[in-house]
């Protein structure tokens, strides 16, 4: 039974209901619960107010972000566990939750709790902005649970059993699909991430047939480290997010288990826009659209939106919505460029800004441009998305005075290592460049602009520094 997010604590399951997988240890409903009441408590003893949640496993995090919650206080969640991420954020929070161990015990008893008021109830989560500043966003409790009981309306009752997942529990879709969906459905979910392919496949053999939540470069990868006919029976239905998934690893996974992954399309901005299951067919929309003359557009790559959000396109070709994910019902023009199809779905063409995602994790290029630029050895930095075999990150750069030294004493390599370890503070190595190019100038035009395929042009993507 589907309970409100706001509801959730107050009313509860019955004491034995399983919640968790922890530690090989499933814990049940009356453990969770008095877990959330006595942190919620000393927290509401506490005069901090905001707090960052940098909790490493997603079960502390489910605990501490309820009671945070049922105590009255805000919630914060860093866009990444990284040291210098967390460091950023500290000054915005008045105190911080990530290991249990540290937490504040309660001091005293206090009354059962509440349901919550789904309007002052919130979460600020924090995402790259286009100007490389991270920009902070405000989600209410009352968009959460719009979205978690759309998402079970939808697909709750078509398949059963856990949930798993190889994506991490900090961002807006490991948030909502592997505790806040799973927590309001009553379905346990499990406590370890499985980045590893045979690992994923031994939980499901462990625990039974369940929910995968995955992202695009894990599945692209999966079938070259386990047969994926492997997961049939096991894997009831395997969602996907974080980017588009390729056409040739959605053929592969339908092939072995009758059905692509289903894919769903959104940002920490907008929630959920869209949903779609490859098929590699083409329909009469997709004819249509082809019309003119232009290729017809597959059905695979066409979106679907929810029946509850609105979409078109603004006359600058960027995709408009209205949706109840978001805080009114005020039109949101997004930096996605897209093509509305004739039967109202949507293909995505593109972004009109300079956040981009490496390996399904969303980057401001002129953040990164700016860590690099805040080092004594760098002097001007600029970056360009460099696309082979998977995208990858090209580095160019003008040393400073310092930084000429450095690299005519220890070479191109160790220069690069370090500015590397530099950049570790902030993002997660695969969100680091590849390849690294140094010269005396950026490239600027006539009219003082870094075109892209001028900063394309310096790099020979046969060979990494």
């Amino acid at each position: 039974m589907k309970l409100a997010l706001a509801e959730l604590v107050a009313i509860g399951r019955p004491p034995e209901h399983p919640v968790a997988w922890v530690d090989e240890r499933l814990i049940d409903w009356a453990e969770f619960r008095a877990r959330v009441v006595n942190l919620s408590r000393a927290l509401a003893s506490r005069p901090e107010h905001d707090w960052l949640l940098a909790c490493a496993e997603p079960f502390d995090f489910a605990v501490a972000l309820f009671a945070v919650w049922h105590a009255g206080r805000r919630a914060l969640l860093p866009p990444s566990l990284r040291e210098g991420a967390i460091a950023e954020l500290r000054d915005q929070a008045d105190g911080i939750l990530d290991h249990p161990a540290t937490w504040p015990a309660a001091s005293m008893e206090g009354l059962e709790p509440k349901p919550l008021d789904p309007a002052r109830a919130s979460l600020d989560l924090f995402t790259s902005g286009s100007g490389g500043q991270p920009k902070r966003i405000t989600k209410s409790l009352a968009q959460l649970d719009t979205e978690v009981a759309i998402l079970e309306q939808r697909w709750g009752d078509q398949d059963g059993g856990p949930v798993l997942a190889t994506v991490p529990h900090h961002h807006i879709y490991g948030l909502l699909f592997r505790l806040l969906w799973p927590l309001a459905a009553g379905r346990p979910f499990d406590n370890q991430t499985c980045t590893a392919p045979e690992f994923l496949l031994a939980r499901l053999e462990e625990l039974g047939p369940g929910r995968v939540i995955s992202s695009p470069s894990q599945l692209a990868r999966m079938h070259e480290l386990i047969s994926l006919q492997s997961l049939a029976g096991r894997a009831t239905r395997i969602f996907s997010s974080g980017g588009p998934l390729h056409a040739a690893t959605a053929r592969r996974f339908q092939t072995a288990l009758g059905e692509a992954p289903l894919e769903i399309f959104g940002s920490t901005e907008t929630g959920g826009i869209a949903w779609r299951i490859q098929d590699g067919e083409t329909n009469d929309a997709d004819k249509d659209a082809g019309a003119t003359g232009a290729q017809p557009i597959c059905a695979s790559h066409a979106w679907t939106p929810f029946p509850e959000v609105a979409v078109s396109v603004s006359e600058t070709g960027a995709l408009t919505l209205i949706s109840p994910f978001l805080p009114d019902t005020t039109p949101l023009v997004t930096e996605d460029a897209a093509e509305l199809l004739a039967d109202g779905r949507f293909r995505l063409l593109g972004r009109l800004d300079r956040i981009v995602k490496i390996e399904e994790k969303r980057l401001s290029l002129a953040d990164m441009e700016a860590r690099l630029a805040g080092h004594p050895w760098v002097r001007e930095a600029a970056l360009v998305v460099l696309v082979g075999r998977r995208q990858t990150l090209g580095a160019l750069l003008v040393l400073s005075e310092d930084g000429r030294k450095i690299l005519d004493a220890k070479g191109r390599a160790a220069c690069a290592q370090a500015l590397r370890r530099h950049l570790s503070r902030w993002f997660d190595a695969v969100l680091l460049p590849r390849q690294w190019r140094y010269h005396d100038a950026l490239p600027y035009n006539e009219r003082g602009k870094l075109a892209i395929v001028d900063l394309i042009r310096q790099f020979d993507t046969s060979r990494n520094d």
